[in-house]
């Protein structure tokens, strides 16, 4: 299987996941981001895992065209920008995480349904 088919049919279905969850556990979901915002260790920790995916998609996966092909590309950059955000400044991330994620919640869903559905679709259309 080609590695782009791979990938937007992996990030597309684990997004629709997330979605889902955002939409039918909202009350868990915020719970579960104040408690996480309150350990600098697992703020840290989530930068690394997310600076790991986003090179790893990076490296094997270096298509920057426009598309859905690079669309995966622009979310492993993503994750690195992410990863290294909150290696570097995880104080920072911090004091803004539970703020900030409430007031966008239905922002960061919205965002995260389309483009789960864009990625799977594209995945398992191609």
């Amino acid at each position: 299987m080609d590695l782009s088919i791979f990938l937007a049919k992996l990030i597309g279905i684990y997004l629709l996941l997330v979605a889902f969850t955002l939409l039918f556990r909202k009350k868990e979901v915020e719970g579960s981001t104040k408690d996480f915002a309150s350990s600098k260790g697992l703020i840290t920790l989530s930068g690394s895992l997310s600076l790991f995916l986003g090179l790893a998609i990076v490296i094997s996966h270096p298509i920057f065209i426009p598309g859905w092909q690079g669309v995966i590309s622009f979310v492993g950059a993503l994750l690195i920008v992410k990863g290294l955000f909150r290696i570097i400044f995880p104080s920072r991330v911090q004091k803004n995480l539970t703020s900030s994620f409430h007031k966008w919640y239905w922002l960061v869903f919205l965002i995260t349904l389309f483009l789960g559905l864009f990625l799977t679709a594209a995945g398992f259309m191609a």
